[in-house]
């Protein structure tokens, strides 16, 4: 389960150089923002050839717009520190398996997922990940988080 996120930015390889900058620029951005509500809302697949899907994946609803707005703050920050925007339009989902090979057609895949479908889970922070392959397996290890402001008076979360 540890595995699963929710990628805003790939930096790919960072020199240390960046470091400082990308912190600051977390740091702002869950100091101006609050927690975002997701839901999961489909299952997609890519690729799929006989019996192996390339990727399988859940799709994100709820407040995809508040979402949107921090993926293109990370966006332009990320592009001004010296990282190439992405070209792709942000889809956000999350992706479930890579290269998984099974002779269910999508639709039991479906029928798998169907009850997990319309869960809500509240997105409270930000997380800078390495991402390396060990021993043939994709493996995510956060290096630093970032939680979003809480309003520790009201005990709830203040909205901007």
């Amino acid at each position: 389960m540890s595995n699963f996120h929710l990628t805003l930015k790939f930096l790919r390889e960072i020199d240390n150089k960046y470091v400082y900058h990308i912190d600051k620029v977390l740091k702002d951005i869950v100091l101006n923002n609050t927690p975002i509500t997701v839901n999961l809302n489909k299952l997609g697949c890519f690729n799929k050839r006989k019996d192996k899907y390339n990727v399988i994946w859940v799709g994100l609803g709820g407040e995809i717009e508040k979402l949107n707005i921090i993926y293109d703050i990370i966006e332009n920050k990320m592009n001004d520190i010296g990282f190439t925007m992405e070209k792709r339009r942000f889809n956000p989902h999350i992706t479930l398996g890579r290269k998984v090979i099974s002779n269910l057609d999508f639709d039991q895949f479906k029928k798998l997922v169907k009850n997990e479908l319309g869960n809500h889970y509240l997105l409270n922070n930000l997380v800078l990940m390495k991402s390396e392959v060990i021993m043939r397996k994709r493996v995510y290890t956060p290096i630093k988080s970032y939680n979003f402001k809480y309003d520790s008076h009201n005990n709830e979360y203040n909205h901007r």
